[in-house]
């Protein structure tokens, strides 16, 4: 199993336009009153080398010039954290270019897998930051991500369960069709009852 290695990149103050717009949003849109507000990537890599640990962050993660980046541990005192994903099965576009790119610089197979961390002023209320989750996450295929490191990047195994086949149901009277779905029904009571 591969170790996996966490890096947080944040934009430098004086370069943090989208942080800035969206903190603009927050205090026009929603009424809350904010003084901070940053938004950080987290990257967690598994299957790369120390070797190319630098590089990747310099070349690939981060551009050096705007750019600050955290090795495993981001500085969060005194701030209100949460994080966002995409939702297993959808297709994470920064994941996917790191993982390629990743591939380039270091000729092995990286797994990444993404996530955007926002800091939030402390003195804001546990409603005011419900608010601005529903705000920011598109429950069609974002969800809140774990502030926990993973253990591992290897999907969970998919069990598909087998549907059942109804033969000739496009010959069923209405009385037929009435009948196979109070049959329904009651396999759907039982076993939730079970």
């Amino acid at each position: 199993m591969d170790r996996v290695i966490r890096v947080y990149v944040e934009k430098k103050p004086q370069y943090r336009v989208e942080a800035n717009e969206l903190l603009a949003n927050i205090k026009t849109q929603l009424n809350i009153n904010l003084d901070y507000l940053s938004v950080v990537n987290r990257y967690d890599l598994a299957g790369l080398n120390e070797e190319n640990l630098t590089d990747a962050i310099n070349i690939v993660l981060s551009e050096p010039m705007v750019d600050d980046y955290f090795l495993e541990e981001y500085p969060f005192a005194g701030k209100k954290v949460f994080a966002i994903e995409y939702l297993p099965g959808q297709y994470d576009q920064r994941a996917d270019a790191c993982e390629q790119c990743l591939k380039i610089l270091s000729n092995a197979t990286v797994k990444v897998r993404c996530a955007r961390v926002y800091v939030i002023d402390e003195k804001i209320t546990d409603e005011e930051i419900e608010i601005i989750k529903k705000y920011l996450i598109n429950p069609v295929d974002q969800r809140l991500a774990s502030l926990e490191k993973y253990e591992t990047l290897q999907d969970a195994e998919v069990v598909i369960k087998k549907v059942d086949v109804v033969e000739g149901f496009i010959n069923y009277t209405k009385e037929e069709l009435e009948n196979k779905n109070n049959e329904e029904i009651i396999k759907v009571l039982e076993t939730k009852d079970a």
